[in-house]
């Protein structure tokens, strides 16, 4: 059983324009599961790709052309090339859906495809042998040439890949340019302009950060991998992650402590308690206002932040996260795998199924179509700005071109759902939390990071570790 109650996937929900929820998966958003394992029909011609395969999918209630939509981007154009496949998409409710999965899998009739919202999630799967092995078809369809080789090592556990990365992203500073250009403000380059502006901003009433997690908790993790990668750095956690210091050192303990002192200030969403107490909408809608100035999340945010300040007067932007601690270097991106697809290992119809990824990774038009209708994320390749069609928002153009020049030049950082392991990672949702409220310090938090990430270690479940020249 994976030991995991609430996965990534609830995360998921709240990351993007709502279109499709927790499980589109050219989104890349949740858990996508296939229903029980397709069968091959028996009238299928020998060596002609047919049989079945079912989709539960999660959609937003609330937009009556969501599953419309699920139906032309995740299944029209496989259908179209495979017209044997009956590829069906099954509405599924987003509560429990993971335990479902669990179960299913647990019980040998499984799903056909299991895609987890990071490399982490992937791992206790791969663990319990649900997922095939994906060499021989990354081999035949030159994925390994094709994609950025840290994102593809994001998907070999125990020496095999298992898990397709299906998107990339980043951490960065969002903030209402609208309200910085009125006031002559510029967005913070180091801890000392940053004390500076969230002074000017309180002093005119104004939170410094939009922050909230009222309708996911698990978003208090992209604020702690932000605080890693700005406090303590991208090379002080590369060496955690090889086992070369521990988590325990004041580096990362200092990074932990100037978050919570941060939320205690009341930087984020005006304190711990209204943090727990807001909800997306309110989130963006203080942004959009000007209530507050800034906000610390992730690349998935363009599509929705274009639709919370479509119908205002006010403009958004974004740069890189400013480095919080001396010696820390500057435009710095942690990457990130924002959701893996996988075959499951008992697929009752792996023709079909292997089909249905080359299909996936290989139609550019419906990705494209994807990222333009429902703020889809690309998949871990070089950008070539040269091929953006035309609709496609600027700023989301200028982001990625940054990610995928600091990915060739290892200026990047890490992020807890992506590098981390299982364990690491789940004592990471499950404490971070605790740490905001005061029931645990930062040094208990930290110690508790250490012994999960040892935990790993010794079941060599941490994953491949890329280099990072932020030093």
């Amino acid at each position: 059983m994976i030991n995991r109650t609430q996965p990534h996937s609830a995360r998921f929900a709240p990351r993007r324009g709502r279109l499709l929820t927790a499980t589109a998966a050219l989104a890349a958003i949740a858990i996508v599961l296939a229903g029980c394992a397709g069968e091959a029909e028996p009238d299928t011609p020998v060596g002609e790709i047919g049989g079945k395969l079912t989709y539960w999918i999660g959609v937003d209630s609330s937009n009556p052309d969501a599953e419309a939509v699920a139906q032309r981007l995740l299944a029209d154009p496989f259908i179209e090339l495979y017209p044997n496949v009956d590829l069906q998409l099954v509405v599924q409710p987003e509560t429990g859906a993971a335990q479902k999965l669990q179960t299913a899998l647990a019980a040998g009739q499984g799903p056909d495809f299991i895609e987890t919202p990071g490399s982490a999630t992937a791992i206790p799967y791969a663990e319990a042998g649900y997922l095939a092995n994906l060499d021989a078809v990354a081999e035949e369809e030159g994925w390994k040439d094709e994609m950025l080789p840290w994102a593809l090592d994001m998907g070999v556990i125990n020496g095999e890949l298992v898990a397709m990365p299906t998107n990339y992203e980043t951490l960065v500073l969002y903030y209402n340019k609208t309200l910085f250009d009125e006031n002559g403000w510029q967005p913070p380059t180091d801890r000392a302009s940053l004390e500076s502006l969230a002074a000017q901003m309180e002093a005119k009433d104004i939170l410094p950060f939009t922050a909230g997690n009222a309708d996911y908790a698990g978003a208090t993790e992209w604020l702690v991998s932000a605080y890693l990668n700005q406090v303590a750095g991208p090379g002080k956690i590369h060496d955690a992650l090889a086992g070369e210091v521990s988590f325990e050192d004041p580096a990362f303990v200092d990074a932990m402590q100037m978050m919570v002192d941060d939320f205690n200030a009341g930087w984020f969403g005006g304190g711990v308690k209204q943090y727990f107490s807001t909800t997306d909408p309110q989130k963006y809608a203080k942004l959009v206002t000007g209530e507050a100035g800034m906000f610390v999340s992730g690349s998935w945010e363009i599509q929705a932040l274009n639709q919370y300040f479509g119908d205002s007067d006010a403009d958004w932007d974004w740069v890189a996260l400013p480095p919080l601690a001396d010696g820390i270097p500057s435009d710095v991106y942690p990457l990130s795998v924002g959701g893996t697809i996988s075959i499951n290992a008992a697929t009752k119809n792996l023709p079909a199924a292997e089909a249905y990824l080359k299909w996936k990774f290989s139609d550019t038009d419906t990705q494209w179509a994807a990222i333009k209708e429902i703020g889809a994320l690309p998949k871990p390749v070089p950008f070539d700005t040269s091929a953006v069609p035309d609709g496609i928002d600027p700023r989301f153009v200028a982001q990625y071109s940054a990610i995928s020049d600091a990915s060739l030049a290892e200026h990047v950082g890490y992020v807890t759902w992506t590098s981390f392991g299982g364990a690491a990672e789940a004592f990471i949702s499950e404490n971070q939390d605790r740490m905001l409220t005061g029931d645990m310090s930062a040094d208990e938090f930290c110690a508790g990071l250490a012994n999960a990430y040892q935990k790993d270690a010794d079941a060599g479940v941490v994953p491949p570790l890329f280099d990072t020249a932020a030093r």
